[in-house]
């Protein structure tokens, strides 16, 4: 098919496509249209044929993906096939965790909340306990074709601190859940790190070492390294960054197979990776959670294209304990519609052929290879966990997410953009107070572990206040907007502060505009603000600037006087005269919201 169909269209050359972007750039460096990820490589403005001349297959055990649905009481056990799930994760209860989870004792407790599934595919999340239930486990995958066991002593020490089992018992542990067709007993909890902050390299990359420690403990037991590999499954997390979420699955595939290929030539290819994808709860909101429906389905779509075998989407309510089956109807049909309207189950791999997928694929896949070969150098992902090096460098990764945000280099819907100043979630009190005791309790254990805080946990924290202060009945703060002087410098800088301070979740008046200072400020004290913000142009706020402040302290001694924007030639001046903050870009949100609620609601 060398034919050119379209003869009025020449083949235009990389050489033509880069010297048209270099005019468009108007003496504008390449750089401006390049971006560098998070992992250190660029990514260029386009690629073509000849930047890939190797593709390497992505193998996978089966076509398609399950569409799973996390089970957190029985009563949601029922007609399951019917609301569209293709497999069930059962979730085992917890103590810690009272209100979630089923009562699974004894392996007749499982056989029978199985069977109330049908012959669904069923991930069984006992952890720890997985081991004695070996036998029911391997009994089940008879009848519900796959069964998935998650023992998984490195993720229980990275969720509570040691490794649930006798460290002299893990291998053995290991041998007995091996060796049975259509069943892999040991599930590797790389969401745990997701959800804590990791990135998608540090994910790969400690993926792969951790599967090699499993596989090489499974060995030392006597396991062939055949069933071995068929016991381990990966858990994978689903971050927001599309494309690169994309890539990350197919990568992981691709650099599973080189390290069982390792092992034996051609294994690789025979028992490619299985994966289960799980949406984070790193990236989901608490306020304006109705955006986590959006964040849920392209996570969705991330895992099916690149390849997941299971996919998991956590409702868009999952912040609240009181989910709605709303949350998870939605969460559900975000899949099928993927399937039965995008029709992406009829193609293999639906990102092949894609020169910047492709690419993308393969600087991924170099980048998590060359930090997985130095974590073995090093001695192994069990010798950094529990040196904690892993654990230091996820917070420290979440940590710079967080400030990020903070500072609106990093953007969430409904938290520090856009956020709605009216919404209340006064339920959101409790899962807060729990979160701040867990960050703030120490407890000496052999592991360090990695607490799967959301990224919005601070602002969320300080917004709360709000909502627990109005539902007491007491005065909500009130935000003035003085607008005044230049058309454009106002509405513009109006506007940032209603973003910006509608993070309170105070009332905010905003103006059409003011003749005079004066009158600006007699309207904010006939409406009892407590917080007035100047909003007008660098140039102008020279000659507003002192009676601002003398008509403040005339008429609202008590409250704040802020000025919008940070007008460097007048900040010593603001500040003499008694200027209370400046709202402008480079402010972070999280210290001025720490700063309001300690002074107009209280800690």
């Amino acid at each position: 098919m060398n034919e050119f169909l379209f003869s009025d269209f020449p083949e235009v050359s990389t050489e033509d496509w880069k010297n048209q972007i270099l005019k468009d750039l108007k003496g504008n460096p390449w750089d401006k249209v390049t971006w560098e990820t998070e992992e250190g490589f660029k990514i260029e403005p386009f690629y073509r044929k000849e930047d890939i001349t190797e593709l390497p297959r992505v193998y996978k055990r089966t076509s398609g993906w399950n569409v799973t649905e996390t089970v957190t009481s029985e009563s949601e056990l029922t007609d399951l096939s019917k609301k569209g799930a293709d497999a069930v994760i059962l979730l085992l209860k917890r103590e810690k965790e009272k209100s979630i989870g089923l009562n699974i004792n004894t392996s007749a407790d499982l056989e029978r909340l199985a069977a109330l599934t049908g012959n669904l595919p069923l991930v069984v999340s006992l952890e720890e306990k997985t081991p004695s239930f070996s036998d029911s486990l391997k009994k089940l995958s008879s009848s519900h074709n796959t069964v998935l066991g998650d023992f998984d002593p490195y993720g229980f020490a990275l969720k509570n601190g040691e490794l649930g089992t006798e460290e002299s018992t893990i291998n053995k542990s290991f041998a007995s859940l091996s060796g049975t067709k259509g069943f892999a007993g040991v599930g590797i909890h790389s969401y745990y790190l997701r959800d804590a902050g990791a990135s998608i390299g540090q994910e790969l990359a400690y993926s792969l070492s951790w599967g090699v420690d499993y596989l090489n403990r499974q060995i030392d037991a006597g396991v062939t390294i055949e069933d071995s590999a068929s016991n381990i499954w990966f858990w994978m997390g689903i971050g927001s960054d599309y494309f690169t979420e994309i890539a990350k699955f197919r990568t992981m595939r691709i650099l599973w197979t080189e390290v069982l290929n390792a092992y034996k030539p051609g294994l690789g290819e025979t028992v490619p990776a299985l994966i289960v994808a799980r949406s984070s709860n790193f990236q989901f909101t608490a306020y304006d959670p109705h955006v986590n429906m959006l964040r849920g389905t392209t996570a969705a779509m991330s895992a099916v294209v690149g390849g997941a075998d299971f996919v998991s989407i956590l409702p868009f309510d999952s912040e609240y304990s009181a989910q709605q089956e709303l949350g998870k109807r939605i969460a559900r049909n975000s899949q099928l519609l993927l399937r039965y309207e995008s029709f992406l189950d009829k193609v293999e791999d639906p990102a092949a052929g894609s020169y910047y997928l492709e690419v993308l694929t393969k600087k991924l896949a170099e980048s998590a290879w060359a930090k997985f070969q130095t974590l073995e150098k090093d001695g192994g992902f069990g010798k950094a966990l529990k040196q904690g090096t892993i654990q230091k460098e996820i917070n420290a990764r979440a940590e710079k997410k967080r400030n990020a945000l903070a500072s609106k280099k990093e953007i969430l819907l409904g938290t520090n953009q856009y956020p709605l100043a009216s919404e209340r979630h006064p339920e959101l009190k409790t899962s807060l107070e729990e979160t701040s005791k867990q960050i703030a309790t120490k407890v000496q254990t052999t592991y360090s572990p990695l607490l799967p805080v959301r990224l919005s946990y601070e602002f969320d924290k300080w917004r709360n206040l709000t909502d627990a202060h109005v539902t007491a009945g007491k005065k909500l703060p009130k935000i003035f907007l003085l607008t005044i002087g230049d058309l454009t410098m106002r509405k513009a800088r109006a506007g940032f502060c209603s973003n910006f301070l509608g993070c309170l979740g105070y009332e905010i008046v905003d103006n059409l505009g003011f003749a005079s200072i004066k009158e600006g400020v007699t309207k904010a004290k006939e409406l009892g603000c407590e917080i007035v913000v100047l909003c007008s142009s660098d140039e102008e706020y020279a000659a507003y600037l002192t009676e601002f402040v003398s008509e403040m302290k005339s008429q609202l001694p008590n409250s704040w006087k802020l000025l919008a924007g940070y007008p460097k030639d007048l900040i010593t001046q603001a500040e003499s005269l008694g200027i209370d903050d400046f709202i402008h870009m480079k402010r972070n949100i999280v210290e001025f919201m720490e700063k309001a609620q300690t002074k107009w609601i209280g800690k």
